[in-house]
């Protein structure tokens, strides 16, 4: 059976302590990026639980970059398709490509729902990693050979792949990820992310009666060795959801 962060998946993962949804300020709203039922189990999540405040785990370069290069990466990717096989574009990997060079759903689902109640929405991620990865878009992810390459990897429903990334999310809770205090690059990333996030949280509560933030369920859980966002915002005592439990009507 698949695992992945040193977890041994199980077919049936413990489920989380029931919370009452009204009882807290912050709600932390644990995404799959790419989850194809996301954007409705977002809005049913925020429709119930009114927040005055929607923030979601992107950078404002991240957001510019993307509008400006969204038609591009979508035309690169008509044309790329083409070369391949009927029945390509439902191959987990180019499912998940797809939704990678689209406007995220927790952009969609925070922008559409601030227009239908009024209530500001704010991104609130660094732009680091964006100004390294978007670029490479055009040239690497979208390019021919890399679509093709995709094809070769392992397939399965992308419906499967979230299911299994939302058990995962939920052993994470109860044995935490390990997350090695490293002096690379991407580790140090991970922790600058991390505390600018919790303080422009920290911020927001400041100013706002119930704030809800939709973000990677990586997250949202607890990491030995190092605190993560979900320890280090222990102290507002946030409901931690993650998106398919809006499928049980809870």
């Amino acid at each position: 059976m698949r695992g992945g962060w040193g977890i041994a998946l199980q077919e049936n993962p413990p489920a989380l302590p029931s919370t009452n949804i009204s009882s807290s300020r912050l709600l932390l709203l644990g995404t799959v990026h790419g989850d194809p039922a996301g954007y409705e189990r977002a809005w049913k999540l925020l429709q119930r639980w009114q927040p005055d405040l929607v923030t979601v785990e992107v950078s404002r370069f991240s957001l510019r970059y993307r509008q400006r290069q969204e038609p591009r990466w979508q035309r690169l990717l008509r044309q790329g398709l083409e070369e391949l096989p009927v029945g390509a574009a439902e191959h987990l990997a180019i499912r998940r490509l797809m939704a990678q060079v689209a406007l995220p759903f927790e952009v969609r689902v925070a922008r559409d729902y601030s227009r239908r109640h009024g209530a500001p929405w704010r991104p609130l991620d660094l732009g680091g990693l964006a100004r390294r990865h978007l670029p490479r878009y055009a040239r690497e992810l979208l390019s021919p050979v890399n679509l093709k390459a995709l094809l070769a990897t392992e397939d399965e429903p992308l419906e499967d792949y979230v299911a299994r990334e939302y058990r995962r999310a939920r052993l994470a809770c109860v044995h935490p990820l390990w997350r090695p205090l490293a002096a690379d690059s991407e580790s140090q990333h991970f922790l600058v992310r991390e505390r600018h996030l919790v303080r422009r949280l920290r911020h927001c509560l400041a100013s706002y009666g119930r704030v809800a933030h939709l973000g990677g369920w990586e997250h949202l859980v607890p990491w030995r060795e190092v605190a993560g966002l979900w320890q280090k915002l222990a102290d507002h005592e946030p409901l931690r959801l993650f998106l398919d439990e809006a499928d049980d009507g809870n």
